[in-house]
């Protein structure tokens, strides 16, 4: 793992630019971030061999296979592939530069996502949400001016994706109890750590203000860092992004706008939290349930994590956001299936309680 962080205020990005030197660089952007890609694209003319310039013009870009497609072609006399945004355009930078083994890197947009620097590529293949294995970017590049300008709603994106981290880091640590699953160290007391980080800066991130933006983007950034360094997401995802997965394909098989990721993993956060309070309250008895009742004493309270989302701007019903009644029925009984991971949703359905605890979820969260 070797990733170059930059940030604008320590030289202007003048290393990553004289790297570019006579080389063919492709500058990757949608309709939103197209302003500071033209302004990369002029910085970059001064020293690169040539610019080319791979544009989408949606608003709400998509990751599909077509579209990854059609960026490779036009990016394949590149030597370098940079893209200017957040969480879509950066997984498809890394994928796409993977497959034409090219280095990639990225202009940071918003404090929306935890994903800029993780080996994982999030992508929608024949209508599934699919997570590749990919390499990091070489470089990130973060203009805290940027990235404190980004609209709220994706300042609020980046502070649920934070919070998920109590509920992924106790399934993590309840997998371990009940099936034995290995925790990598290292990358588990990174994730924390930047969940601390961002829990911390929370009073300031309710007024925006720049330096608790900044640290909230220092965490997304650490918790990038702990999944590279273990190699998978397991250190920032469990329960509820399988919540969140699951909800963004039925959204994209009916070609809408997809809800922000880490809007659908803040509410996905609080189903979870209610799943393990729920297992606790009622004594259900399983392998290893005492260990894992002592984690459950460790999680903030539902209604804690609620009343910071509502601070924060944030939904905190999947109504809000247009997710359909039956899909958050569905979510409840098949999210667990989304990826081969242990988490409570796979505990609660090995338990049969799927059914009992279904109403209960969809009225506090529907």
């Amino acid at each position: 793992m070797n990733i170059k962080i930059a940030y604008r205020h320590e030289g202007e990005f003048e290393e990553f630019f004289k790297k570019q030197q006579g080389k063919v660089v492709a500058v990757m952007y949608d309709v939103n971030t197209k302003p500071y890609a033209e302004e990369m694209k002029l910085q970059l003319a001064k020293t690169a061999k040539s610019v080319l310039s791979i544009e989408f013009p949606d608003e709400e870009l998509v990751p599909t296979q077509e579209k990854c497609a059609e960026a490779q072609e036009i990016a394949k006399p590149a030597d370098y592939l940079l893209a200017v945004g957040s969480g879509t355009l950066n997984d498809m930078a890394k994928s796409i530069s993977t497959r034409l083994g090219i280095p990639c890197g990225v202009l940071a947009t918003a404090a929306s996502m935890d994903g800029y620097c993780s080996k994982g590529s999030a992508l929608m293949r024949n209508g599934v949400k699919v997570t590749d294995e990919v390499h990091t970017p070489e470089d990130m590049l973060i203009d805290l001016e940027i990235v404190r300008k980004a609209p709220r709603l994706m300042t609020a994106a980046g502070f649920g994706d934070i919070i998920g981290k109590f509920t992924c880091l106790t399934d993590w640590k309840m997998a371990n109890v009940v099936k034995g699953e290995p925790i990598h160290e290292k990358a588990y007391a990174m994730m924390e750590e930047a969940r601390t980080a961002c829990m911390d800066a929370f009073e300031g991130l309710t007024n925006y203000e720049g330096e608790a933006v900044a640290k909230l983007m220092y965490a997304l950034v650490a918790a990038g860092l702990s999944m590279a360094e273990c190699g998978n997401s397991r250190p920032a995802s469990g329960s509820e992004h399988h919540i969140s997965h699951y909800l963004e394909m039925d959204f994209v098989r009916r070609g809408e706008r997809v809800p922000l990721h880490g809007i659908k993993v803040a509410i996905g956060t609080l189903i979870s939290i209610e799943l393990y309070h729920y297992l606790k309250d009622n004594n259900v008895q399983f392998n290893g349930s005492e260990k894992v009742y002592a984690l459950v004493d460790e999680l903030p309270k539902v209604e804690e994590i609620r009343d910071m989302l509502v601070k924060m701007g944030c939904p905190v019903r999947f109504s809000e956001i247009g997710v359909r009644k039956e899909v958050m029925e569905g979510a409840i009984e098949k999210a667990y299936t989304v990826r081969d991971r242990y988490t409570v949703l796979t505990l609660v359905n090995e338990l049969g309680l799927t059914e009992k605890v279904k109403p209960i979820l969809m009225e506090k969260y529907y």
